[in-house]
Order: structure tokens, then sequence, then C-alpha cells
């Protein structure tokens, strides 16, 4: 009898810990080893008031999401308590960031509660692949003047090991801009070299160093100096002073939302490098290619 009244009293007193309980931030990345109160953290949990965070490994990274607003990252080995770093963002709500932090979140559960960066899918004009090279982006796209990458694949079946590639730009009079040899499968282009000359329209294909019939389709992108109006290029000025994995994570967000593809791309290569390769941003990116990828 009194085993269970000691029992019962016990589950009376366990009950408002329980509850009083709180969710306070939600798991965008993680990679390396990391636990919560002893149990393993994963992209999509949530993590609880009263609890602390251990990192282990070398390179570690963790992504988090303030309920509240504002997003936080942790790349140190070390034991973090929830309380400590809920008060470093307690002033950090902001809508437009929260906005975007809300796609990812919808993106890791799966939620289509929300409008997401789908509206802008239809506005870009895809490849049928039949080239053996293809890049992760629309055939035709948009980009704005800054630095981007160029990414491209080669379709299964055709050799890949130790390529060298020939990057063309030209204008739209088929004038060769730019004519690169490249190791690898990324060119890093800066939208304001002088040698592309202003313009507006960009045409670029890549080929096999050593046999040109093995090459793409030929791209293009139109140039657009800015983001076209007044509160667009606020909201980017804004987003690009985040220069986290998570910043350039919501970045690609905004670009993709405004339809500029190239440098969503871009910033979803930035955001896996900062986070040293987290898979669920590599994941994310992984889908972005499957929707856009020509």
């Amino acid at each position: 009898m009194k085993i269970k009244l000691l029992s019962f009293l016990f589950v009376l007193i366990s009950i408002p810990f329980a509850y009083a309980q709180e969710a306070k931030f939600m798991v965008l990345g993680a990679k390396g080893e990391i636990t919560s109160n002893g149990k393993n953290i994963h992209a999509g949990d949530m993590i609880l008031s009263g609890t602390t965070i251990d990192i282990k490994g070398s390179t570690p990274y963790l992504g988090l999401a303030y309920i509240a607003g504002g997003t936080l990252e942790l790349k140190k080995p070390g034991s973090y308590n929830v309380a400590d770093l809920e008060k470093g963002l307690s002033n950090q709500d902001n809508d437009l960031v929260s906005k975007y932090v809300d796609f990812i979140k919808d993106e890791l559960t799966g939620s289509t509660a929300n409008a997401s960066t789908q509206a802008k899918y239809g506005s870009v004009t895809r490849s049928l692949k039949k080239k053996p090279i293809f890049f992760y982006v629309p055939i035709n796209s948009n980009a704005i003047k800054s630095n981007v990458n160029l990414t491209w694949a080669m379709k299964e079946g055709v050799e890949k090991k130790d390529k060298t590639f020939k990057l063309f730009i030209k204008d739209r009079k088929q004038h060769v801009l730019i004519e690169k040899e490249v190791t690898g499968t990324t060119y890093a282009l800066d939208l304001n070299d002088p040698e592309l000359k202003d313009q507006k329209y960009l045409f670029y294909y890549v080929e096999d160093a050593d046999n040109h019939k093995i090459a793409s389709d030929v791209y293009a992108f139109e140039v657009h100096k800015d983001g076209g109006d007044a509160q667009t290029d606020k909201a980017l000025e804004q987003l690009k002073a985040n220069d986290t994995a998570i910043g350039h994570l919501i970045l690609a967000k905004f670009y993709e939302d405004k339809g500029f593809i190239v440098n969503a791309s871009t910033s979803y290569e930035q955001a896996i490098e900062l986070s040293n390769g987290d898979e669920q941003y590599i994941k994310m990116y992984e889908d972005f290619q499957a929707r856009y990828g020509s």
C-alpha cells in the first residue's frame, strides 16, 4: 500500500515539471555528436526549456531557430544551457527573417500550411537534359549582380574521373566574353567583372576540355543590377549582413522566392560550406537542384 502511495505521489510531483518544459528552439541542422539531456539531436527536433545541449567532435555544427524569432549557431564543442542561449536571443525577433525561417521549418516538417517558394517555380524554363552535362539551374533564369557559382554535373553513364572542362560565357551576339579552363565542376563568376561589359543577357555552356562533343546546352540568365524595387533591396541588405550558414540558407530562400535562382544556388552552397557540410542543408540543396536542375 505504501509503495502504491509513493508511486502515486511521484507521478503527481512529476506532472507539473513535465508540463513546465516548453519548446524553445527548433533544430535546423545538426552535425557531429550532439545531445540534449543524453538524447541525440536531429534536424527537426525541438529543444526544451530546462535542458542542456552537449556538443562533441572536431567540426560540429548546430543550427537553431528560436521559437520567438531569431537564429543561433553553435560550432564549438562544449555544454550549453538552453536558458543562457535564450537570453542572448530575446531581442532578435524580425518579421523578414521569421518568414524565411518558417519556409525552412516547413521543409523540415513537410508542412504545407504556409505558402512556400514554389509559387515561383513556374517562371523558369527547364532543359530536357539531352546533353551529357547539365547545370543545377534552369536553362533560362535570373541573377542579381554579385558573385555567383556556376555548378554543373555529368549525366549517368558519362565518364567522370579527372575531367577538365572549358567554360564559355558569351553575349547575345555570341561574342566570347570569358573562356576559362576549369578543374572540377564549379566556376565562381563575378557578375561585376569588367570582362562581362555590363551585358544584360549572358549565355554560357561548358564542355569536356578533351572532347567538345561532351558538352552542356547553352544556358542563359538575365543580369539585374538590383532586386527590382526599394523594398527588395532593403531586405537583401539586411539579410546579407548575417554571414552565417543559417543566414545564407535564409538568403537562398529569399532569392528563390524572388526568382533569382542562380543566386539562390550559390547561397545554398555557401550555407553548406559554413555549416561544415551539414547533411540537412545538403538535402535542402539537393531538393532545390531536383526542382530546378535542368
